[in-house]
């Protein structure tokens, strides 16, 4: 429905609904482990006081592993091969 057709109501629906959308997009989810569900960051901390996991490990387009271990465990329950670099450790850098 075009904007300028809705009723009032509507147009008070539709933008308690848009602000909704802002809010969330404001304060993301915080970022946990694919596996363990372990924090990794929460983005939602006050700049200064967030916490980030030792050792992350990264797959870009993917998800997070709170370290080496979740990553293997992954693989192995999911039949699905990472990039390893030379030392063997999944790493996408």
């Amino acid at each position: 429905m075009r904007l300028d057709q809705m009723t009032p109501e509507q147009r008070a629906r539709f933008e308690a609904h848009c602000a909704q959308q802002r809010a969330r997009s404001k304060f993301p989810l915080p970022i946990t482990c694919m596996v363990c569900e372990k924090l990794i960051a929460d983005l939602r901390a006050p700049f200064g006081q967030q916490q980030v996991a030792a050792a992350p490990v990264v797959i870009p387009f993917f998800g997070y592993f709170c370290g080496q271990a979740c990553a293997n465990a992954f693989e192995r329950d999911y039949g699905i091969l990472f990039k390893r670099n030379a030392t063997g450790e999944v790493s996408y850098e």
